[in-house]
């Protein structure tokens, strides 16, 4: 296969992998853990320089209320807890014996894990564009949300990723356009997450 087969099969994999819930083979091309922990750092950045716009479309969101500085001092004190939670849904979802539970109070990770399992069915990708240099490549991706609420809330988002090869296996570093993805995705959250979940939550 050329570069461009062997990154089509990557993308690929890796989507099944997701799609199939099975880590070890997603870990292949993604060292998850880095990629949330460097991500955060990113996503935290663009909240934080806009914060004020933040607070006027979401004036009952605490995060935006306090300024850029308190945003970034909550987010370095929070951001093992915050990491927790996403990687435990994740784990959770990952696992093929999930039990759906009846509510969120009674299981908050598990009901997070069922949602997200939902809103991953409702969605479909499409490469638009790949781009090599070197051992690097970056990959215009559309995921749109066609089927159900959840994917009609979603709409259709550009995602840029950026890759790296290395001993012949692509690896997915991060995506590269945060600034323009935190907007719709912080809508999304703003509209679906109720605040009196965050009580519920206990890690």
């Amino acid at each position: 296969m050329n570069k461009t087969e062997r990154f089509l099969a990557a993308l690929e994999e890796m989507r099944a992998a997701i799609n199939g819930r099975e880590f070890e083979k997603l870990a292949r091309h993604v060292d998850v853990e880095e990629f949330l922990s460097e991500g955060y750092e990113e996503v935290t950045d663009e909240l934080a320089k806009r914060c004020a716009e933040f607070h006027e479309l979401y004036p009952k969101d605490l995060l935006f209320k306090f300024g850029s500085g308190i945003l970034r001092l909550y987010n370095a004190k929070f951001k093992g807890v915050h990491l927790a939670f996403v990687t435990r849904t994740m784990n959770a979802y990952f696992d093929k014996n999930l039990t759906p539970p009846k509510s969120f109070a009674l299981h908050p990770i598990n009901f997070c894990a069922v949602e997200l399992s939902r809103l991953l069915k409702a969605l479909s990708s499409d490469v638009q564009k790949i781009t090599f240099e070197e051992n690097h490549a970056l990959v215009d991706v559309e995921i749109s949300g066609d089927r159900s609420e959840y994917g009609k809330m979603w709409g259709t988002l550009p995602f840029k990723c950026e890759f790296e090869e290395v001993e012949g296996i692509w690896k997915l570093r991060r995506i590269v356009n945060v600034r323009e993805l935190v907007p719709p995705v912080l809508d999304m959250a703003e509209t679906y997450w109720p605040a009196a979940w965050d009580l519920g939550i206990k890690l």
